[in-house]
């Protein structure tokens, strides 16, 4: 525990926030083109004060269960379900990168098949 404030107390919270909303901010835009052709719709508030560090999906047409199983198993991508059809993906400023972010999106882009 003291290690973990140690390391909040030397990056800052201010850092860690300002880090968190270029995450995320990058997300939504991969997540803007992913839920273009798929059956998925972002459900977080777009401006950056009001959605903290994470986003949610609505998975229209399947639980959320489903996908989080998949991104999971065939990706090695962690995501939180909220059934019935929320999934939450949730960068976290103080190790994921930008990277992350992006495989994040591919993924998720790969498991849920394009509307036709």
């Amino acid at each position: 525990m003291r290690t973990s404030l140690y390391i909040f107390d030397t990056v800052g919270i201010a850092a860690l926030r300002k880090r968190s909303e270029k995450l995320t901010g990058y997300l939504e835009g991969l997540l803007d083109e992913v839920t273009a052709t798929r059956p998925l719709k972002v459900t977080t508030p777009r401006d950056p004060q009001r959605r903290g560090a994470q986003m949610s999906v609505r998975v229209s047409g399947m639980r959320a269960a489903d996908p989080a199983r998949t991104l999971r198993h065939e990706h090695g991508v962690v995501v939180d379900a909220r059934e019935p059809d929320i999934i939450r993906l949730a960068p976290v400023p103080l190790y994921s990168t930008f990277h992350d972010c992006w495989r994040v999106a591919d993924a998720l882009a790969h498991s849920v098949s394009e509307e036709r």
